[in-house]
Formats: structure tokens, sequence, C-alpha cells
């Protein structure tokens, strides 16, 4: 009985020591989208979440979408963004699985992060494109960060990373530039649309508890051959480091569309009375 439980630990400690980044920072970004999407509806109505969707959800459902081809899903519908301002929905990807298929039932945990990805990664795109000042200093953090393993350290390195980007954008040689201010509305875009609605979260539980089952399943395997699985998933958790600075600048981008869209609202709250 022991052994069943601490194999059981094991594999909550390894799920955590892989995923535990994106799922925490997946969390923080829904949190902050929610504030900065109540605030934006406040001080523009409907027009005001309209105006950041036709970039940021665009990419969101891309994420979707690649996601879907990467682990065998069909894709039956697709719709990168909904000009009707009257559906709810600003867009989606409707796919299909074989229900038996492992691989494709776990990648419904990663299709419904898919956003996350694919919006980090369009932020650091347009860093790199429109402003290599800040992406410079932020690569050069990302490659002398420890190995992040802890709570602690993800909080830590996080902040760190954050604050790094402030400070390259704020100290940036092309401040208040054409590209300077293209850079900064396409990453308020992005950012106020990476994060996951309920029905990604709900399809994100299903895909990890299938994952979580495959994991135990391979520690009483590797028990008896009396392999160290910790050993190998410490070794692979290392892109949490780089993962980490990406996502990093995801949350500063969402920390700062809330704040605007709450001081837009504060000002037009105060002027409308």
């Amino acid at each position: 009985m022991e052994t069943v439980i601490s194999i059981i630990v094991l594999s909550v400690m390894e799920l955590v020591y892989l995923f535990g980044t994106i799922i925490i920072i997946g969390f923080l970004l829904g949190w902050l989208e929610t504030i900065a999407a109540q605030w934006a509806y406040k001080a523009f109505g409907k027009t005001g979440i309209l105006l950041t969707s036709c970039i940021g959800t665009s990419i969101h459902e891309t994420g979707h979408a690649l996601m879907c081809l990467l682990f065998g899903h069909k894709i039956i519908a697709i719709k990168f963004f909904d000009l009707n301002p009257q559906n709810e929905t600003l867009g989606y990807v409707q796919h299909s699985f074989d229900k038996h298929n492992l691989y494709q039932n776990m990648g419904n945990f990663f299709i419904s992060l898919g956003p996350i990805f694919s919006g980090s990664a369009a932020i650091l795109f347009f860093m790199y494109w429109l402003e290599p000042y800040t992406f410079s200093a932020l690569r050069q953090m990302s490659v002398s960060v420890p190995a992040v393993h802890t709570v602690t350290d993800l909080l830590i390195w996080s902040g760190h990373s954050m604050s790094i980007v402030y400070y390259g954008l704020w100290h940036s040689p092309s401040f208040g530039s054409l590209k300077y201010c293209v850079f900064l509305v396409l990453a308020i875009c992005i950012s106020s649309h990476i994060a996951l609605s309920k029905i990604d979260i709900k399809n994100a539980m299903a895909g990890l508890s299938v994952t979580f089952l495959c994991v135990v399943v391979g520690n009483f395997i590797a028990a008896f051959f009396g392999i160290d699985t910790l050993y190998y998933v410490l070794e692979a958790a290392n892109y949490n480091v780089y993962l980490l600075s990406i996502l990093s600048v995801s949350l500063l981008f969402s920390l700062f569309t809330a704040m605007v869209m709450g001081v837009c609202a504060g000002f037009f709250k105060i002027h409308r009375t």
C-alpha cells in the first residue's frame, strides 16, 4: 500500500514540475483578463472588447488549431474572429478525436493551453522584430536563470523577468517611436485574449487526468525495473527556465492592460456623473 501511495505522490510531483508553471500562470492570466474585460466593457461597452479582439482572438484560436494538428485531432470548423458584436463567442475551433486513443486524449490538455503558447510566442516575435533592445535583455536573463523547481523560485524569477521587460521598455532607444507604439498595441491586443475560457479549462482538466493516469502507470513500470523517473523529469523540467521568461512577458502585458482599462473605466465613470 505504501508503494502505491508513494508512486501516486511521485506522479503528482512530476506533473507539478513539468506543468506547474503553465497552470499557475494560466490561472493568473485568466484572472487578469477577466478584470480587464470587465473594465473595458464599463469604459467602452462591447466595442472596447472588440477593439483588441481582431488580433488577440485570432492568435488565441490559432493556438488551439496548431495543437489540434500536433495531437492528431480533426478540425471540424474554425473561426478566427467574429465581427458580429451580438455574438458572445468571438472565435472558436471545433474538433473531434478518437476517445480510445491515449495520445489524442492527452492532447486535450495541450490543445486547451494552446493560446498561452501562441500568444506568448506572438508577443516574443513582435518584441524581437519591433523592440529588439528589450528582447535582447530578456534573452540574456533567460540564459542565466537557474532551474526553477519551487513555487518560490517561480515567483522570484517571474517578477525578475517582468522587471527586466519593464526596464527595457522604459529605457528603450526607440521609446516613443512608431515601431515602439505598434509593439505596445500588439502586445496589449494579444495579452487581452491569451487566457483560457471555461470550456478550455474543462477540457484541460480532462486531458490532464488522462495524462496523470499514464504517468502513474509509467511509474509503476519504472519502479519494477528500478528506474528513477524523477531524475529524468527534473532534467526535462529545466525548460521551465525559458518558459517562465516567455510567460512572464504575457503576465506583464496582461497586468498593464488591466491597469489601462481600469483607469479608462474610472475616467469615464467620473466623466458621466
